[in-house]
């Protein structure tokens, strides 16, 4: 099984930045597949592998012909950022969405409100894939000097950004990197990461978190999701632990940098609706008990069991309204810990106070 674990895409981009162009494994995680995706890389199976090794020619269409129409498309094209310039150019046809009316859980009907070309009365099931609007995200400085630079690379030094006021840039994965020795050989390129983030901030105009005096305005998922992200937002981020801003009502999880990159673009990106997965919570906590308790439990019941996979977790119910928005944001953060695609939590009076 092949990239378990973080939105990071360094190990497919080492992959393709070294000339290789078919990865094979027995199965993919679906973070490190979507990566690979994005970045044009084919991907096969070990039975495919014997036949290139005995010398057999494969056609394109058998290392694609098991994805969507718009998955294909990336592939073919090789990869997302030449898809994004032929789609914009007007040179590529999307199949139509021909989902009819039906009753949604909340990720459908958040999808089906940000569809590209998409109107009041759209509906999505899960499977569809789509492309849909983003209204905000943000990076780090493990990740944003790769956006920087393939934005330039791809659009030229001109680039542009959508919305910058909803998108952000945070230092604080590689904040102390500076006191760990084993980091120390590593300080040039860590300051290198920061500097183009900084390059990065001032050319987009993005919403600046970066250290002040080596100290940072804190945690990128906990700062956004107190500070911009909106009740209703599709938010994309790249870090695995974006799904926290769920809390507040909002789809969120996070992606590599590739695909982030193509998004603050374009102001779209492609995505196959997700299955849900519901959690009903009634009564109220024990005293000593929380949150974390909480999801503990579901991931030992439910997630090792691999209910979780790849869906969204949904919580809901009336106990949900003894929950502080804090204890919500636990809930939905670590549905990444679950394998999960994201968490979202329902709408309720203590969000609209917060949200006030």
């Amino acid at each position: 099984r092949k990239g378990t674990g973080s939105s990071r895409e360094t190990a497919p981009q080492c992959e393709r930045w070294s000339g290789i162009r078919i990865v094979i494994a027995a199965s993919f995680a679906p973070i490190h597949e979507r990566n690979n995706i994005n970045l044009g890389q084919l991907m096969g199976d070990h039975a495919m592998l014997e036949r290139l090794q005995n010398g057999e020619e494969l056609a394109l269409e058998e290392f694609t012909s098991r994805y969507d129409p718009v998955t294909r498309l990336i592939l073919e094209e090789g990869g997302l950022f030449p898809f994004a310039k032929r789609l914009a150019a007007g040179e590529l046809d999307l199949p139509a969405l021909t989902t009819p009316s039906r009753p949604m859980t909340m990720a459908e009907k958040l999808l089906a409100s940000h569809l590209v070309g998409g109107n009041e009365e759209s509906c999505v099931r899960a499977g569809d894939d789509v492309l849909v609007r983003v209204d905000g995200g943000y990076s780090h400085e493990f990740t944003t000097a790769q956006v920087h630079h393939f934005l330039s690379e791809t659009y030229g030094a001109d680039y542009k950004i959508q919305t910058p006021q909803k998108f952000a840039v945070f230092e604080d994965h590689l904040l102390y990197a500076d006191g760990v020795p084993r980091m120390a050989p590593f300080g040039d390129q860590i300051e290198t990461l920061r500097r183009l983030q900084r390059e990065f901030q001032a050319h987009t105009g993005c919403r600046d978190y970066g250290a002040k005096d080596g100290i940072s305005p804190g945690i990128c998922h906990q700062v956004a999701r107190e500070e911009f992200i909106d009740c209703g937002d599709f938010i994309q981020a790249t870090d695995s632990h974006t799904c926290m801003g769920g809390a507040s009502n909002a789809l969120a999880w996070g992606v590599g940098a590739t695909q982030y990159a193509a998004l603050v673009h374009s102001g779209f990106t492609a995505v196959r609706v997700p299955e849900s997965i519901r959690f009903e919570l009634v009564g109220e906590l024990r005293e000593g008990v929380t949150a974390k308790d909480v999801i503990l439990q579901i991931l030992r019941t439910y997630a090792v069991a691999e209910d979780t996979l790849d869906r969204v977790m949904e919580f809901g119910g009336p106990g949900l309204t003894s929950l502080s928005m804090d204890e919500r944001a636990t809930l939905t953060n670590m549905a990444t810990e679950c394998s999960a695609r994201t968490g979202i939590c329902e709408g309720d009076e203590a969000l609209a106070r917060e949200a006030a």
